[in-house]
């Protein structure tokens, strides 16, 4: 009996020991908070070097963590969260074309793993608020059927700030759900960013356990815009007073749009601080693409930025791909510094499986590189030196950078062809830049408690003067040229033979040097051949009737259940 009662307090204590370790394992998780701006410009955040927008809060995460200063998209939205969500460059899906527009049964295929399923193996509770806009013909497309365990907002690719209303081939109808469930009443008459924000900080506060893994994803419809091509304000009188600096009547609309993206931000990071879940976060603020600061295509122009590149969304310039990315964890031996190194946005699937405890080497099929050993050590050596920007072989446009170099064609008769050229106001010396602000910010006084006014003053500026004098000096040609004119064009179009741009020494891609480096260009093209081997055919699927509103009570829903129509 003895020898049974000890093997018996012998089980129970191997069983205590085990609960430890797997609570101790969960503990060192970290919670994922990943913020999607919809449409933001590269010159649209203060920490660019922009005066003209405040961001306060979207500052200080970058300048107490890591701005990731060559991270690369798509050149729109459903290519860009397509590679996000499967770590695979569009091509291998036919999503590297076209945004999905609503009632086309497009999306990314139910054969494809995404990230928040990877996630859900390894413990996490998986939250998507927000945008979804890969596929959503039925219900098994759907976000809740996708790996996450819930989801509130919209499936098509943009709504109405105020209603929820999505408009699309003259066709209107609502689009806002949590889960499955219609939710009008919970966002129409109200201010979309701030319910998003609300629910955000729902979310972070209602967790639970804060030693549960949470992977909360945050894809904002701001500063896209919304039905019809409009930009909503919370009120647009207050805000035509507070942004009276700016000149055109729509970019202070964007500038209202921004700022309350920006608050959004402190909301989740104050959050995450109150529920003692902040130390063991990682926060990530990403663009999905460029800023499109003139839409005459579709009529969605935002009045964006992307000053000094050369582009807009849509492109594969840069101004189109390189998108404002940081990201900051108080688990990363070193914060404030920026990275020049590359990142893609199918990287993040790795790395953030890796962040989560997961083997990211043990991942098939993935384009994407596991980044997350150098953002934890920046002595690592940089883990990325190619990759393929995009091929969208029914406009004709592609680009693959490798090294310092960035090879890329674009057609010029295309009705996309104006998305190529330079546009975007400047924003330095219209009013002036309030690094009060950024130390007054609910991300500031989190991130750095207790840290002097003076010395958080002295960071801030130092930290922004070098991120924006080095751009300036790189792309002082192009900036000089183009002082009278806007858009700018460029001396060569890229629409005969590929260019090939050095965009470690200019970045703004105004000095084609294909001619000087014919070795490179023909290495170059032979890797985008290499890519092209691996492309599948771009998904065009016709509008479908069955989709209409009217016969789904009003409603954009899916409208081939019970079938799947996308193999």
């Amino acid at each position: 009996m003895a020898r049974d009662g000890i093997n018996t307090v012998s089980i129970w204590c191997l069983f205590i020991l085990q609960w430890f370790a797997s609570a101790k394992g969960n503990s060192n998780q970290p919670h994922i908070i990943f913020i999607i701006a919809d449409d933001l410009g590269w010159n649209d955040v203060g920490f660019h070097g922009s005066n003209q927008i405040p961001t306060p809060n979207i500052d200080a995460l970058a300048y107490n963590g890591i701005v990731l200063d060559r991270h690369y998209t798509q050149p729109c939205c459903t290519p860009s969260r397509a590679a996000l969500l499967t770590g695979k460059y569009p091509i291998r899906m036919g999503l590297q074309g076209l945004p999905i527009a609503a009632g086309h049964a497009d999306g990314i295929p139910l054969n494809e793993t995404l990230l928040p399923e990877y996630l859900q193996k390894l413990g996490y509770v998986t939250r998507l608020i927000g945008k979804w806009h890969v596929g959503s013909s039925t219900t098994s497309m759907t976000p809740s059927k996708r790996g996450f365990h819930s989801h509130f907002g919209y499936y098509n690719g943009f709504v109405s700030y105020k209603s929820g209303i999505h408009r699309a081939e003259n066709i209107s109808g609502f689009d806002a759900y949590r889960n499955l469930v219609r939710s009008k009443h919970e966002v129409e008459g109200q201010y979309l960013t701030d319910v998003y924000t609300k629910e955000a900080v729902r979310t972070i506060t209602s967790h639970g356990n804060p030693s549960t893994p949470l992977f909360l994803v945050i894809s904002h419809l701001a500063p896209h815009t919304g039905a019809a091509g409009v930009l909503e304000v919370r009120d647009e009188a207050e805000n035509s007073k507070k942004f009276g600096h700016i000149s055109d009547p729509a970019r202070r609309l964007y500038a209202g749009v921004v700022e309350a993206l920006d608050s959004s931000v402190g909301a989740v990071v104050e959050a995450l601080s109150s529920k003692n879940m902040l130390q063991n976060s990682v926060i990530i603020f990403i663009s999905d693409n460029g800023g499109p600061t003139i839409d005459p295509v579709w009529g969605h122009g935002n009045t964006a930025s992307n000053w000094p590149l050369r582009g807009l969304k849509m492109s594969p310039f840069e101004g189109g791909v390189r998108g404002v990315a940081v990201i900051w964890s108080a688990l990363f031996k070193n914060l404030r510094w920026t990275s020049s190194a590359y990142m893609h946005i199918t990287d993040w699937l790795p790395t953030l499986y890796s962040a989560a405890g997961g083997d990211a080497s043990s991942l098939e099929g993935l384009d994407g590189t596991d980044q997350w050993d150098f953002l934890l050590d920046v002595t690592q050596a940089d883990p990325k030196n190619e990759f393929l920007v995009n091929i969208n072989e029914d406009l004709n446009d592609w680009a693959v950078v490798k090294n310092e170099w960035k090879l890329i064609h674009v057609n010029t008769s295309t009705p996309f062809s104006f998305s190529q050229l330079y546009y975007g106001e400047h924003g330095r010396n219209r009013t002036e830049y309030s690094l009060k602000m950024v130390t007054d910010s609910p991300t500031s006084k989190n991130l750095r408690k207790d840290q002097p006014f003076g010395k958080l003053w002295d960071e801030y500026m130092d930290r922004r003067s070098t991120l924006d004098i080095t751009r300036t000096m790189l792309c002082a040609e192009r900036i000089a040229a183009s002082e009278t004119s806007d858009p700018f064009f460029p001396r060569d179009r890229c629409s005969g033979a590929p260019c090939l741009f050095n965009i470690h020494q200019d970045p703004c891609e105004f000095d084609n040097v294909a001619e000087d480096n014919p070795e490179i260009v023909e290495e170059m093209l032979h890797q985008l051949e290499g890519y092209r081997s691996g492309s599948v055919k771009i998904q065009n699927h016709p509008f479908d009737p069955a989709s209409d509103p009217e016969k789904w009570g009003g409603w954009w829903a899916p409208w081939l259940d019970p079938k799947d129509s996308i193999a």
